[in-house]
This record gives structure tokens, sequence and C-alpha cells, in this order.
């Protein structure tokens, strides 16, 4: 992928709601393409950018190993976890749970998800995975944490999990980064201070969406998820 397809992606935009990547999205899809370049035979038209991009997801990035526990959906997903609370010693509905946004860095693309910490040692990761979309329950948060971290009340975690659950095909209708952006949307949290960490976070919106801008506010200090755990 070289700065031309870069200014197509732009030219795409135009006949959307979006007004576009901004500057840094831009800089930092060019910087990936240039990396890439000496790493594999990238595709020269926007159609085959678009079949190359999904077959990578598609086969390449599942997150999820172990055949960890993936309740089938939102309702028994909040079921699972009320229980684990609750298995805790703690009363979900009084508690504050810890969450972040979690990378995986791959050869060519990274991997965006969002873990919850629950009372008790177990993580819940939401994720768009080959696997499925929606909870997984892991016993370790994933990989490298970026952006300002979290702190959900259980309305709040109820409403972060029920849309993670995205109903369709992996790299058909969803990749990692739209389940994280649908998460960080229903929260009514602006994405850009993740986004930006991600090599392939503004490509997977245009090849996948949502094409619309969220309106949600960038300042994490406006965000009353950004309320203190402690």
């Amino acid at each position: 992928m070289k700065s031309w397809v870069l200014a197509l992606l732009a030219m795409t935009a135009c006949t959307t709601a979006d007004p576009g990547p901004d500057d840094s999205e831009l800089a930092a899809l060019d910087a990936w393409a240039t990396a890439a370049d000496g790493k594999s035979d990238l595709p020269a038209t926007w159609s085959e950018l678009v079949t190359w991009l999904r077959q990578v997801y598609r086969e390449d990035m599942s997150a999820i190993w172990n055949n960890q526990e993936h309740p089938p959906t939102a309702a028994k997903a909040l079921e699972r976890i009320r229980g684990l609370v609750s298995q805790a010693g703690v009363d979900p509905t009084r508690a504050k749970f810890r969450v972040t946004v979690q990378r995986l860095t791959a050869e060519l693309i990274d991997h965006s998800e969002v873990d919850i910490a629950l009372p008790g040692g177990k993580v819940i990761r939401l994720v768009g995975d080959p696997k499925g979309a929606g909870a997984f329950v892991d016993g370790a948060v994933f990989e490298e944490t970026v952006g300002p971290r979290l702190c959900l009340t259980w309305p709040e975690l109820e409403t972060a999990v029920t849309a993670a659950y995205v109903r369709g095909n992996y790299a058909v209708d969803f990749v990692c980064h739209n389940v994280t952006e649908r998460v960080l949307r229903s929260l009514s949290i602006g994405s850009a201070p993740y986004a930006r960490q991600f090599r392939t976070y503004a490509a997977a919106r245009w090849v996948w969406g949502p094409i619309t801008p969220s309106f949600s506010s960038q300042d994490p200090a406006r965000w009353p998820q950004s309320r203190s755990c402690d």
C-alpha cells in the first residue's frame, strides 16, 4: 500500500458522511505502509487491498487460544460475569470494574480488544475474533495496554458487553478493531486516543465500518468512565 492508496481512501470518504481520516491517521497508515513495503507484495488497487486485508484478518489474526470459554450471547456472558463477581464476594451492582484497551502487535497488522478485570482474578476479553465476537473468559489481561484506563459501573459493563456481540462473520462483517470501536462508542467514549496507537485501526474503519463519526469527546477528562477505581 502506497501513499496514493491513502489518497484513494480519502477520496472514497467524500461519498460518505465521514470527513475522512485526520492527518495523524493518514500519517500512521503511511508509516505502516512504508514499513510493510519490504515485507510483502501489497495490492495495487483498492479492491485488491480490501480483499488482501480481509484475507489477512481472517486467516492470521485469531487472538483466542486454549479454547477459552465464549458465552454464545451477551445475556449468557453477563450471567457468567455476574456469577464470577459474586463468587469473589463482591456485589456486582456496587463494584467498579477496571477496563483497558489492549494491543497485540503483529508483523503487518495490530489486534485490539477491550479487557475487563474482575474481582477474583478473571479477565473478560471483549473481542472480534474468527472464533466469534463478544466476551471470552481469560485469566490475565492481554498483551500491551494502550490509551487511558477506564472504570465501569455494572450498567456500563452491561452496555459494553452487549455492544461486543456483533452478528455476522469475521472479516466479512467485522474485525477486532470494529468490535473495539463499537464498545467505545456504546460508552460515548471517543476512540481517537486509542485508535492512533493501532497501525490498521483506521483502515479497518474504511473496509468494515463504521464510516460515520461518533461525535464523542476525545478528551478523557470529560468521560465519566475516567473515574478512579481506587
